[in-house]
């Protein structure tokens, strides 16, 4: 919406009066005088891109136009799938001796020893094959004993980015009064995890085996029942880049959630009818396994006149089956599954022109519907998603009832709230209207927060410009309306507020669908023919 304000200026005619009597005359008091001056004060024009963005709208050769709009309806990536907990694993030491005894233990005694298999809790997951984005290996000991402890957490199945599978700390000499503590750290990014476990037949699981011995080349320690060693080994941050197995039978439940959509923003008020309407539901799934997604509810919602409609279509009856994606050893191929609604098949004409500005969506996704028919080997990537779009494509070709859009507009007026001469007005508003719709303007005084102060009540409509033979305009039509500003309304002018512009725009014949082309416009050009009290303040 183009927009050109005009301060009010009085006519140069009257300042020469002015001027003159002024000069003519030896009052005291300047001489007051009523002086009618009409000049514009606002010029704007109302274009399809105030009803719908150009980036959703699309041009063919003869300028009709065609709404062309995407929206996802919802996303569901790894973290739904898998979620990896902080693990931790503890491996205490102590020594078994009675009362006071002590006891000698020679330089390299292995004081810990131990194979182990650690299970990861992955929910309803039996997972064979794990290779991490990111995560951290940390390796803690505390020492109560007196002689350094080299330790040594190594990991069967477990391949690091440089071919080792093990991480090894030390920590140096403590007492039971005062251990010592010692930290290592390993980045796990890009490591790879077999969890078949050490037999091969498992998931979910790794072998491991941890070690402390005393310095080799030390001279060993004294100890005594209050001396041990801890080895603390914890997983972090685990998230994974690539996983396989089998992601089990269960049911994730979309509970009913609103996204909004901006494709009818601009539009403040009414309806239209639509006279063809291609809605495309898209979905695709790049996790390697089948899906089944049930949709209880696809609703449009307009928040502005609580107006709603509930999708009816086929797919509301029955559930969408998904076929697992492709692995292609280092990225995967999607599955895809489309749909096409119409007027023919749905209601999705009603349920657009309503004007929404919200979608709510509830459903049910169930994984691996009939069982592990993969035999262990569904999967994931970071990057898989199921992800549902509706694809929107419709001609503008409509109806169009009560099609409300505005403008808001702050009014250059001269001299100041204490101190102005304008006690009235009358505003002609001319337009040229190239659109087959007929309109009606509604002018409003609002403050900051766009609250309605006062209306301002519109004489006359703007007709509908003429369709040819082609049903195309070709002659826009020229229109005036009047309105009448009070004093009041002046003042109200002068405090801060601004004038709200509202265009309602109705198809002269309510049975006939008009097609809208990217030159239809309508320009308002409003002139103000106010009083104006020279000499004078309010």
């Amino acid at each position: 919406m183009e927009n050109v304000r005009f301060p009010i200026r009085v006519a140069s005619l009257g300042l020469l009066i002015l001027s003159t009597l002024v000069g003519c005359r030896k009052d005291v008091e300047p001489s007051r005088w009523d002086i009618d001056a009409l000049v514009p004060i606002l010029r704007t024009r109302f274009t399809l891109s105030d009803i719908l963005p150009d980036s959703v709208r699309t041009t063919e050769a003869d300028g009709t136009i065609t709404l062309v709009y995407s929206d996802d309806l919802f996303a569901l990536d790894l973290d739904t799938v898998l979620a990896i907990p902080d693990t931790s694993l503890v491996y205490p030491y102590a020594f078994p001796l009675p009362g006071n005894d002590s006891f000698d233990l020679p330089a390299g005694f292995p004081v810990i020893s131990e194979n182990n298999l650690i299970r990861f809790d992955f929910d309803d997951l039996a997972l064979r094959k794990l290779i991490l984005r990111e995560g951290r290996l940390k390796l803690i000991m505390r020492n109560k004993i007196a002689s350094q402890v080299f330790g040594t957490f190594g990991l069967n199945g477990v391949t690091f980015p440089d071919g080792s599978s093990a991480l090894t700390a030390s920590v140096g000499p403590g007492t039971a009064a005062d251990p010592t503590t010692s930290e290592a750290e390993r980045d796990l990014a890009y490591s790879i995890f077999d969890l078949r476990g050490p037999q091969f037949n498992d998931v979910n699981t790794l072998g491991s085996n941890v070690s402390a011995q005393l310095d080799p080349n030390g001279s060993g320690a004294l100890v005594t029942n209050q001396d041990s060693i801890i080895v603390k080994v914890a997983y972090e941050g685990l998230v994974p880049q690539y996983a396989s197995g089998y992601f089990g039978n269960r049911v994730i439940t979309l509970e009913p959630e609103s996204n909004a959509i901006d494709l009818f923003a601009n539009i403040i008020d009414g309806t239209i009818d639509l006279n063809r309407v291609q809605v495309r539901l898209n979905v695709e799934s790049g996790i390697g396994m089948d899906l089944r997604v049930r949709l209880h509810q696809l609703r449009s919602v307009n928040s502005n006149t609580s107006n709603s409609v509930d999708l009816q279509h086929a797919i509301m009856n029955g559930p969408i089956n998904l076929n697992r994606a492709l692995d292609l050893g280092d990225t995967f191929q999607p599955s895809h599954y489309q749909t096409t609604l119409n007027n023919d098949n749905s209601n999705v004409d009603q349920f657009l022109e309503i004007l929404p500005d919200q979608l709510e969506l509830a459903l049910d996704l169930e994984m691996n519907p009939l069982g592990d028919i993969s035999n262990g080997h569904d999967f994931f990537y970071y990057d898989s998603k199921l992800r549902a779009s509706l694809e929107l494509e419709l001609p503008l070709d409509l109806i169009a009832t009560g099609l409300t859009l505005q403008n808001l507009v702050k009014v250059d007026l001269p001299g100041s709230a204490e101190g102005h001469a304008i006690r009235n007005g009358e505003l002609h508003l001319f337009t040229t209207n190239g659109f087959p719709l007929d309109a009606q303007l509604l002018l409003d005084i609002v403050d900051a927060d766009n609250n309605v102060l006062s209306n301002v009540p519109v004489l006359g409509s703007l007709q509908a410009a003429a369709l040819d033979a082609d049903g195309l305009v070709q002659t826009p039509v020229e229109s005036r309306s009047d309105a009448i500003l009070s004093a009041d309304q002046v003042d109200l002018l002068y405090q801060a507020t601004r004038l709200r512009v509202r265009i309602v725009f109705n198809t002269a014949d309510q049975s006939q669908h008009v097609r809208l082309l990217e030159r239809y416009a309508a320009d308002l050009q409003i002139t103000a023919k106010v009083n104006y009290l020279l000499n004078g303040v309010k």
